[in-house]
């Protein structure tokens, strides 16, 4: 906000989230398949 002398934080978020923490753009965050944690090779605990 100070490099852009803007007056809100909105006008310098690209990706903003909705009130319930969501991006609305992506759906993001979202659950995430085993298949696609294995073809990463991300393992969770």
């Amino acid at each position: 906000m100070i490099l852009t002398n803007a007056q809100s934080i909105r006008d310098v978020i690209a990706f903003p989230k909705n009130s319930s923490g969501i991006d609305p753009m992506s759906n993001a965050p979202d659950l995430v398949d085993q298949k696609q944690l294995d073809e990463l090779h991300i393992k969770t605990n």
